[in-house]
């Protein structure tokens, strides 16, 4: 016994490893919810299958018509598993979206198995087990494969890891059992997610650099017999076994009605030119990063953050153990077979970082795989010196111990988001509103409504094509913008009617997160770039920084920080009076929207009643160290009544629909009723 646990500690330890990335993933599931967004749109598909025991061949809620699912685009193995999953859990009570939660957690928690067996293929159970910890614990692959996020990340990172490391022991065995066990991995890859040729390309990518790596040195080592009739060989033997494995995928993928050409040049197409579809211009998570930076290279290896000095440290250990296993492959082992995967690994995570923040997540996986790999050889290479073998377990453990800390805080602050002014917007719709009515706003709450509010929607991201929604992504994100963006209603109303369709009923949802995000719907609905024009201006949401008091405890002075010694406040009275300050110059907008009892009411000044109010506050210049000036700020200031944050208008946004719908409560439109509202969402039935 003592002889097996000397010679298989590792097992219990990646046991370890593995239940405690579990625990940071679940400890703050909360029963019978999820993510928004897409995880919604996993679960409305696994609910079906739980159901019925089949996916539907006709989606009844996306767009006015529905649409057909095309077998092979909607990959089905998150449905599988969960539903297999939900049997068991059923028995002890849970529900399907209590199920969907936990394995969420569960999915996530077995990346550290792929990621043990390729960091021991590439070094030995010391860099297995490091890649296990850190890869389980980043907070940038944790993030998005937490429970309740219900999403195909997790399943996706785990046969990404497995299919890297299968492909590469098939291409190095060459065995039938190897290449079995590659071509299986890749099978369910294939059900997993539709761009599961990523990996395939990364072999591929490693099989060429080691073809050219060998020529070069081969022929810097002529003394040493090199051949380049030999190094052809070797290529065409490494081409052989892996054109076999992808023609079989093919075959495999003809069988189950996958169109893996299509999805190949999908990937390609996205790699090159994701901007194609504009909708992915606006996705937070697309936004590009620069990684030749130092924030960039946290990003990117994980976001190990804790405190400025260890941050520092954990990268330089890591940049060091990455570069020491490329030394110790070319110089000390010399083996150039690892080296060249090494290499490819290492490219292919940078180029992958420069498709946008989401997929960092990829690349940290890759990067911490070479991380780990240096470790690993760093320990080999200190076997002989126990000093040195000591300092390098002891900086394994080190490391090990900081990501586990910051993955427990980082477990901690995740779960799914709670919020009950949008709770009940989604109630309404799905028990207010005839059954096949159609609710539109912008296009990424549209797994809600079909999901959460059981309803129609006008678009759901990219997920419905023009075949089956008449028209093109694009087409639809840019009418969805110009919807809200224009001044003119009927303009509104007409592009509403298009995409009405057979829908009785059209509702239109106005919400406080747009306000954030009209660029993107200003942007494609007029063509007016804000990033780079100065004529198209936004809102400006500014949060209640700080406030005043008078003597008995009245609030007298809310303030709105801006930076750079500019600021709003809002002097509170019978009319908040908002007042922009930069350095000590004060000066009044030209109108404010406030709120009397529950509706607002738009207030011009007048020049005569701006002089009126400045001297009625000159009084207050030298106890706030400001100066009034006798000019306005042309633009509107929109008060709430909560006084959480206040929104500036540009004059350009001032009559546009969104500003109608969600500062005026539809005043001022004719042909939009409003039906339901609070502080977040308003909801308006199409008239």
């Amino acid at each position: 016994m003592r002889t097996m646990l000397k010679k298989y500690w590792w097992i219990f330890a990646l046991v370890f490893v593995f239940l405690f990335c579990y625990h940071i993933r679940a400890v703050n599931i909360v029963p019978d919810r999820l993510l928004s967004f897409d995880p919604i749109y996993q679960y409305r598909f696994t609910k079906y299958f739980a159901d019925w025991g089949h996916l539907p061949a006709w989606d009844e809620l996306t767009y006015y018509s529905g649409r057909k699912l095309i077998p092979g685009t909607v990959p089905p193995m998150i449905f599988y598993l969960t539903t297999v999953l939900f049997w068991i859990f059923n028995m002890f009570g849970f529900s399907l979206l209590t199920t969907a939660a936990y394995a969420s957690a569960i999915y996530g928690a077995l990346i550290v198995f792929p990621a043990f067996l390729l960091g021991k293929e590439l070094s030995n159970e010391y860099g297995g087990l490091l890649a296990a910890t850190l890869v389980g614990t980043a907070p940038q692959i944790l993030i998005r494969t937490f429970g309740s996020s219900f999403d195909t990340d997790q399943l996706v990172l785990f046969f990404l890891l497995l299919t890297i490391y299968l492909g590469y022991v098939a291409l190095k065995k060459k065995t039938i059992g190897s290449f079995s066990m590659a071509l299986a991995g890749f099978t369910l890859f294939m059900f997993t997610w539709l761009f599961f040729f990523y990996p395939m390309l990364i072999l591929g990518g490693f099989v060429l650099v080691y073809f050219f790596l060998s020529i070069l040195i081969g022929k810097l080592r002529k003394k040493e017999g090199f051949s380049l009739k030999n190094s052809a060989f070797k290529l065409i033997d490494h081409l052989k076994f892996f054109i076999i494995i992808v023609i079989c995928l093919f075959l495999i993928g003809w069988i189950n009605e996958i169109d893996i050409i299509t999805n190949l040049l999908k990937l390609t197409g996205f790699a090159q030119a994701a901007e194609k579809q504009i909708v992915n211009i606006s996705i937070a998570e697309l936004q590009p990063f620069d990684i030749f930076n130092l924030q960039g290279w946290i990003l990117a290896t994980g976001r190990f953050v804790i405190g400025d000095v260890i941050t520092i440290l954990i990268l330089m250990f890591f940049i060091s153990l990455i570069a020491f296993g490329f030394l110790y492959f070319i110089r000390m082992n010399k083996d150039l077979r690892s080296f060249s995967f090494l290499l490819t690994v290492f490219f292919v995570g940078i180029y992958t970082t420069f498709r946008g923040i989401r997929f960092t997540e990829f690349t940290a996986a890759l990067f911490l795989i070479l991380v780990c790999t240096g470790f690993g050889c760093f320990v080999k290479y200190s076997k002989s010196n126990k000093i040195l073998k000591s300092f390098a377990i002891g900086l394994g453990i080190f490391i090990a111990v900081c990501a586990m800390g910051i993955g427990l805080e980082m477990g901690n602050g995740l779960g799914p988001d709670q919020n009950p002014n949008w709770d009940d917007a989604w109630n309404f719709l799905k028990t207010k509103t005839p059954e096949l009515s159609i609710v539109g706003t912008w296009w990424d709450p549209g797994h809600m409504i079909s999901g959460l509010a059981e309803r129609r929607n006008y678009a759901d991201g990219a997920h419905c094509s023009e075949l089956h929604c008449f028209y093109p992504i694009n087409t639809r994100i840019t009418n969805l913008g110009k919807i809200m963006a224009t001044t003119n209603e009927n303009e509104s109303l007409e592009l509403i009617r298009k995409y009405q369709g057979t829908s009785p009923k059209v509702y239109w949802i106005a919400s406080d997160d747009l306000i954030a995000k009209f660029q993107w719907l200003q942007y494609f609905g007029t063509g007016c770039d804000a990033r780079y024009e100065q004529k198209c201006p936004l809102y400006m949401q500014l949060r209640e920084s700080s406030r005043s008091f008078d003597d008995v405890g009245n609030i007298v002075v809310r303030n709105y920080d801006m930076g750079q010694q500019t600021k709003v406040m809002i002097f509170t009275g019978q009319i908040p009076i908002p007042i922009f300050v930069q350095g000590i110059n004060a000066a009044l907008f030209d109108e404010i929207i406030v709120y009397n009892g529950t509706q607002p009411i738009p207030i011009k000044f007048t020049d005569i009643e701006v002089n009126s109010l400045i001297e009625s506050m000159k009084p207050l210049e030298r106890q706030l160290n400001i100066r009034f000036t006798n000019e306005t700020i042309p633009m509107t200031v929109w008060i709430p009544p909560h006084f959480a944050y206040i929104v500036i208008i540009p004059p350009n946004l001032r009559n546009v629909v969104f500003t109608k719908m969600f500062m005026l409560e539809g005043q001022g439109l004719e042909h939009f009723q409003q039906v339901f509202r609070n502080e977040q969402v308003k909801i308006y039935e199409v008239i």
